[in-house]
């Protein structure tokens, strides 16, 4: 999906794909994150745990999430991560395995065994 984090990059995203897979990057999720949970394709936060807000808002809503990332680093304020040295910022493309916690670069097809 096409990385966003926050409200305006999803509301950009949706006008220029609307059918676009959108993957939302925070730091942590707090309950005032709900309509950017509600609105994304999935979800990685840097911080939590299986019991934490957005493991279980996410898994209650059917998004794929991965959670305690701890190789993820979010700049919030400069719209910024990097995920094992790599910079991401908004429209670049991730691939995430919520069974695995895997994150991969680029666009990959989804499989179900």
């Amino acid at each position: 999906g096409l990385i966003a984090f926050d409200m305006e990059d999803i509301e950009r995203i949706r006008k220029e794909d609307p059918r676009g897979k959108i993957i939302l990057v925070r730091p942590d999720t707090v309950p005032d994150d709900i309509p950017l949970i509600f609105n994304c394709d999935g979800l990685i936060t840097a911080k939590g745990g299986a019991t934490s807000h957005a493991a279980v808002t996410a898994a209650g809503l059917g998004k794929v999430c991965i959670v305690s990332c701890k190789s993820l680093v979010v700049v919030d304020a400069g719209k910024r991560c990097t995920v094992n040295g790599r910079d991401y910022v908004p429209g670049d493309i991730l691939s995430i395995d919520g069974n695995s916690g895997l994150i991969y670069e680029g666009s990959y097809e989804i499989r179900i065994d």
